[in-house]
């Protein structure tokens, strides 16, 4: 098989988003990549990051490849889990506390998250383009965003809690769980008491 076949096969395998380290994992060589990109079958999105040339990039994927430590978490969260309407222009990303990356893009907004609670709660779930991508679980969101409810739209907050109290998967232990750790159970408990 020639390299740009490879190509487009390692490309349909992660729905027209590949990084640089999958294709040198796939025996696909630093020439063969800069073929496709001057041929038009691949673009760089972003700094190691490549897309099919008529596929939607799949930020939500991209980045996460990009920042590998980074969860999506907060707003972002709330809008993967389908707890939100609101496109999250900016995406919220949690990473450990004393992570330094100088050079976030500009369409990530870091939070950082002491070790004992960064590892919480980390589900996958599939991005739009049906990659697999680490976000925070819907009862470790509404938990945790009720500790910045200051900088978030209580109205945004109160859907959210509305969106999952209807949910068939919902699980009340679990978010109960949170707000103890999160130190928010006053505020969840308002919350339940209005909706369940």
């Amino acid at each position: 098989m020639n390299q740009q076949m490879l190509i487009k096969q390692i490309a349909k395998k992660y729905h027209g988003t590949i990084t640089h380290k999958q294709l040198i994992a796939n025996n696909v060589s630093s020439y063969s990549i800069n073929q496709a990109l001057k041929s038009g079958l691949l673009e760089r999105t972003r700094s190691g990051i490549y897309q099919e040339i008529d596929t939607p990039e799949d930020i939500f994927y991209s980045l996460q490849q990009k920042y590998k430590q980074g969860i999506y978490s907060l707003e972002t969260a709330l809008y993967l889990w389908n707890l939100s309407d609101q496109y999250p222009f900016s995406l919220d990303m949690t990473f450990p506390r004393g992570y330094n990356h100088a050079n976030l893009d500009f369409d990530v907004k870091a939070h950082y998250q002491v070790e004992k609670f960064q590892h919480l709660g980390i589900m996958e779930t599939k991005s739009f383009n049906g990659n697999t991508i680490k976000v925070y679980s819907p009862e470790r969101t509404l938990a945790e965003i009720l500790r910045i409810c200051h900088a978030v739209d209580i109205e945004i907050i109160t859907n959210a809690y509305k969106a999952w109290a209807k949910s068939n998967k919902k699980d009340i232990n679990a978010l109960m769980e949170f707000a103890e750790k999160f130190k928010v159970i006053d505020k969840v408990n308002n919350y339940l008491e209005i909706l369940l």
